[in-house]
């Protein structure tokens, strides 16, 4: 087996510096822990799940694996902990006509406890964390200094997921181990800047190790952005096409279908800007683009029927959240085999790099 090492395998004791991203719905227990067991940084989505649930999550990681997990953990700042439901009558006729499609499906739709906007809901995760000393915890939608405080006091390293230059600064002041930027091109909650241009932007003032992230799926990308200076790469979609991943068959089955511009960024899936696949979830909104609640408004009017098609891995009605490298994934493998994959390819194309270039210092 090849073998790949920066100074991100020593600050987290792990063998290779792939880290699995943190996808809601997708990455849970057996991801994690195939991720982790293969010599990456495995992570459980922690975010919208209960405290109960991600305790489960992780009590299976330990029952797998002793080496390194990471749990991630949203910490929105301007979230309410009990958002007021939607009237039935402010309801977006989008959304409604989502909801007879479903039914006339046979899935029930039915309001859904989301756990996704509390700050008090977070508090009780990171309480979990400490019980059974998880020792990466990612912060996403803000890093609040108490987190990272937190997350030191029992060992933990703190990893903050950022979409701008001044969102790193920020993290970086709270205290953060490492800082993951995340380009537009990756799947789920993105922001607007490129990779390569926002990875350079941030290693220009960052005191902490970068990690990259957005649309990498093949091991030729991780190289570019190792030669670029960031110390590895924050994994999502290509993960989704794995066995232990959560998600049903179709939802997997439509990555291997996509094409290189399947993908939209759009407000749709919860008011914030989201990469996913193009289908009848987003179609549905053509035209009708001023019907939007925003954030969080948005989440919950269209949280019932996004949660009912997802268990119901209904391909056309569900939300695919997905980056844009899909159209380069073509398979769905054992997640170890996929990281040992990705570990072989960036060694290759770090070795051919060398072969193609005349240059001295």
């Amino acid at each position: 087996m090849a073998t790949l090492k920066t100074e991100l395998c020593d600050l987290f004791g792990i063998e290779y510096p792939i880290l699995q991203a943190g996808m809601g719905g997708v990455a849970f227990g057996p991801l994690a822990a195939a991720v982790s067991k293969a010599g990456g940084l495995g992570t459980i989505a922690a975010i919208s799940p209960s405290p109960e649930r991600v305790e489960e999550e992780i009590k299976l990681v330990r029952s797998i694996t002793d080496k390194p997990v990471c749990v991630d953990i949203g910490f929105p700042p301007r979230a309410p902990q009990n958002p007021e439901p939607v009237p039935a009558d402010e309801i977006p006729d989008p959304i409604r006509e989502l909801e007879e499609e479903v039914r006339g499906l046979g899935v029930d739709v039915k309001a859904v406890d989301d756990k996704a906007m509390g700050i008090e809901d977070a508090k009780a995760k990171m309480a979990i964390c400490e019980k059974y000393g998880v020792e990466v915890i990612a912060c996403a939608l803000g890093t609040p200094e108490w987190a990272v405080e937190h997350a030191h006091s029992w060992g933990a390293k703190t990893i903050s997921m950022v979409g701008r230059a001044s969102h790193a600064k920020r993290a970086i002041a709270s205290g953060t181990d490492v800082v993951v930027v995340q380009g537009t091109e990756g799947g789920g909650h993105t922001g607007d800047v490129g990779l390569i241009t926002l990875l350079q932007e941030v290693l220009d003032f960052s005191t902490v190790p970068v990690v990259a992230a957005g649309g990498l799926v093949t091991g030729a990308q991780i190289a570019a952005v190792l030669t670029q200076g960031a110390v590895g790469a924050w994994v999502g979609t290509r993960f989704i096409n794995t066995d232990e991943s959560s998600v049903g068959r179709n939802y997997k089955e439509s990555i291997v279908e996509a094409d290189h511009d399947t993908t939209i960024r759009s407000l749709i899936f919860d008011g914030l800007y989201v990469r996913q696949l193009q289908n009848r979830f987003t179609d549905v909104w053509a035209g009708r683009e001023d019907q939007l609640l925003g954030y969080p408004r948005q989440r919950v009017a269209i949280s019932p029927v996004r949660f009912a098609a997802a268990a119901a891995d209904l391909k056309d009605q569900q939300a695919l959240p997905a980056g844009q490298g899909s159209g380069l994934i073509r398979d769905i493998s054992p997640a170890g085999e996929v990281l040992d994959r990705l570990v072989a390819e960036t060694v290759t194309a770090l070795d051919e790099a060398k072969k193609r270039f005349e240059y001295s210092a």
